[in-house]
Order: C-alpha cells, then sequence, then structure tokens
C-alpha cells in the first residue's frame, strides 16, 4: 500500500519578511529605486530562475550572478576542458546552466550535501568571477561593513551581493540557504531577496539587522559561520582550459584525505640541505601522493575548426602557451607529467603554520612561475582556488605517526 506524501504549494511567508509583489513590498522597491538603490535588480531579475533541485540554491543562484553578469562559459571543445565538454542549454547557445559548475564539487555530492560558502566562491572563481568572500561575525563592525558591500552592490551593476544565510532565523522553513541581494531600502533598513526556491517563497524584502543575524549562524559542515560573496567579473581571463582535479573527489573521500595526510607529514620535516636534491624528493613523494587525482586535456590542433574566430583561435593559442609552459619547467620534467606539475604549482602551501621544507618549496617554484604568461598564471591561480577549497574541508588527522 502506498502512502501519500504530504505536498505544498508555496509557504506563507512569515510577518517578519515583506512579499515584493505586495503593496508594501512595491512601495519599498519604488523608494529604492527612486534613490538609486535598486539598479542592481534588473540585471539580477532579468536571469531570476527557479532552483532544479532542492540542494541546488547555492548553484542556482551563482548561475543567475554569472549570466545577469554576461560571463561568456565560452566555446570550449572535446577534451579541452579538463573534467568535461561544457553543456549548454541547447546549441548553438552559451548559457550558464546548474550542471556546468563542477569544478570544485561533484554535482551529485552537491545534490546531497549542497554548499559551503567557500564552495560557492571557488566555483564562482573557477568561473572568471572575482570573489570577496565575508564570514559574519556578530559584532556591529561586521553589521556596517555588510551594510556597505549591500550599497556598493546595488547602487551599480557590476557586483552583486551573494549571501549564505540561515532560514530558521527569518522564521522561515528549513536552515542553510543562498540568495542574491537585489535591492536596499534605507529608511527602513531592509534588503531585498531573490529567492532561487520560487516554489517555495516569492522574493522578499528582510531587516538588515536581522538577516545578518541569519548569516552569523553556524555551517555544521565547514564549522564556520556563514557569510556573503562580492562577486565581480575579471576582465580578460579563461576558466580552466587544461589541467583539474578528477571531477569525481570529493573532500570527504579516504584517499584524498590519507594523501593530504601523508603530504602534509612530509612538509613538516625538515628539508635537504641541496635545493636540486630537495626539489626531486618532494616531486617524488608528490606523485606518490596526488597523481591518481590530476587530469588533463589532450589539446590537437585537429579539434579546432578550420575557420576559427577570436575567442577560438585565442583559446588555442592560450591551451599551447600553458602546455609548452609546464612542460619546460623542472618540476614536469621531474614528474613526467605536466598535469601532475601543475597541482603541484597550484597547491596551497602557504596555508598556516608554513613549515621551512613548504617556505622552500615555495621560494623554487616561485623561480619557475616567472617564466608563466599571464594564460598560465591564470590556469594555475584557479586550480589553486579549486585545491585550497576541497583542503580546507578535509579533516586531517591532529597527530602523525
Amino acid at each position: 500500500m502506498s502512502v501519500k506524501a504530504k505536498h505544498f504549494y508555496r509557504r506563507a511567508l512569515p510577518d517578519v519578511c515583506v512579499d515584493f509583489s505586495s503593496p508594501e513590498g512595491k512601495k519599498l522597491f519604488t523608494e529604492a529605486l527612486l534613490e538609486g538603490n535598486a539598479n542592481i535588480f534588473f540585471k539580477l531579475s532579468s536571469q531570476f530562475r527557479t532552483q532544479d533541485d532542492p540542494a541546488f540554491c547555492g548553484l542556482s543562484s551563482l548561475v543567475m550572478v554569472l549570466n545577469a553578469l554576461e560571463v561568456d562559459p565560452g566555446k570550449v571543445y572535446n577534451d579541452y576542458y579538463p573534467v568535461k565538454p561544457r553543456k549548454v542549454w541547447m546549441a548553438p547557445w552559451r548559457f550558464y546552466h546548474e550542471t556546468m559548475l563542477d569544478c570544485c564539487v561533484p554535482v551529485e555530492n552537491i545534490k546531497k550535501n549542497g554548499l559551503t560558502l567557500a564552495q560557492v566562491s571557488c566555483l564562482a572563481s573557477c568561473n572568471r568571477l572575482n570573489s570577496d568572500m565575508h564570514n559574519a561575525a556578530p559584532n556591529e563592525d561586521s553589521i556596517a561593513s555588510f551594510r556597505r558591500d549591500v550599497l556598493r552592490s546595488v547602487r551599480f551593476d557590476d557586483v552583486i551581493l551573494l549571501a549564505s544565510y540561515n532560514r530558521s532565523v527569518l522564521s522561515q522553513t528549513g536552515t542553510g540557504h543562498f540568495s542574491p541581494v537585489a535591492a536596499y531600502h534605507s529608511a527602513s533598513d531592509k534588503v531585498l531577496l531573490m529567492d532561487v526556491a520560487r516554489f517555495k517563497y516569492p522574493p522578499h524584502w528582510v531587516d538588515l539587522r536581522l538577516f545578518h543575524d541569519a548569516m552569523c549562524s553556524i555551517d555544521k559542515t565547514s564549522e564556520k559561520t556563514r557569510g556573503y560573496l562580492n562577486l565581480s567579473l575579471v576582465p580578460n581571463t579563461r576558466p580552466l582550459l587544461m589541467f583539474g582535479l578528477r571531477a569525481s573527489i570529493a573532500s570527504s573521500e579516504p584517499q584524498f584525505a590519507q594523501s593530504l595526510a601523508a603530504w602534509t607529514k612530509f612538509l613538516l620535516e625538515e628539508p635537504l640541505a641541496d635545493e636540486s636534491e630537495e626539489l626531486t624528493l618532494a616531486c617524488r613523494r608528490f606523485s606518490q601522493h596526488f597523481t591518481d587525482f590530476a587530469i588533463s586535456c589532450k589539446p590537437s590542433e585537429s579539434l579546432c575548426p578550420k575557420q576559427c574566430n577570436d575567442v577560438e583561435t585565442c583559446t588555442l593559442e592560450a591551451v599551447k602557451s600553458i602546455t609548452t609552459e609546464l612542460r619546460a619547467t623542472t618540476p614536469a620534467k621531474l614528474l613526467l607529467s605536466s598535469s601532475v606539475a601543475a597541482l603541484l604549482f597550484a597547491f596551497p602551501f602557504d596555508s598556516p603554520p608554513i613549515s621551512s621544507r613548504a617556505a622552500k618549496l615555495i621560494s623554487l617554484l616561485d623561480e619557475e612561475r616567472k617564466t608563466f604568461s599571464i594564460d598560465t598564471t591564470n590556469e594555475i591561480d584557479l586550480l589553486r582556488q579549486q585545491i585550497s577549497t576541497i583542503v580546507c574541508t578535509c579533516k586531517l588527522p591532529l597527530k602523525f605517526d
């Protein structure tokens, strides 16, 4: 015998929230618009979407931001993208969709666990956005800083503020959620949230201080407070073209955590006096621990159409440049792999505490980095963001045997 599930057609907004389409909500918006505090609303509203999955609030909000800021995913040929060819809604249109955002966390993992603020920041950075992350703190300075960033965002149209907060603090059902802020009403000190769970709640106004309280709640996954991101397009950059971490990797995967723990233990040991021997040893150990997680494309000129437009030609040249420069480095020659060398160059050695061995490796790798072009530097920087996001969520043993 089947059991009938309880169904809902949306939820009633609690009293602390003002429906955007209500008379009061319209009045707040009109006044916010007249005082110049709703400029970003128009770009956001033109890309307003409903999340495709109950756990996709972070993904859908970020897709909304990427499309609102007019970020072109770029035409990427088969095997050029390290994880998989980018998907679009329907050819020939290049447009962001949730399934394309998997450079930091596999989509299947997101369906199970959602995203932390740092993970959304990583996804944003992998897709050509500058991500300025702020964890909220229960003090006046944090509130004042948040209000300043809200005003900076809503008064212009080049920066979007994406917030992570706890719904229950707003007397809503549910817990962790993401929403972009679209407007600010100064007299009432309220912000307008474009809630991507449109099946549940409409866009609504909420008191800024109360909303900040909701950001101060602890995310059980990251064990840090929630907060917000200031997101803007980084000009003259590209997404990852050549290298990356294996698409199925998860921060909770035992093998990766064990490899990270072993590598951390190695970094805490005293370095060899001879720099050449030290780099050789470090490359050998790094290869032992991380080769299985490195991936790369197989660039081929035959993949590029005979008649490339400027974007396609430029992308092909960037791929050639990245490949050539990394292959020429000492780590790539020692590791016999450009993809593993890319991971080594991108590894976040500067995470505190910095050991003497880590400091020496940073110095040695920095000398090699001086020869990198803008394209290769961009590739390594994006890869570092991806690695850092996964590393910071790994739980390492407190003691090493």
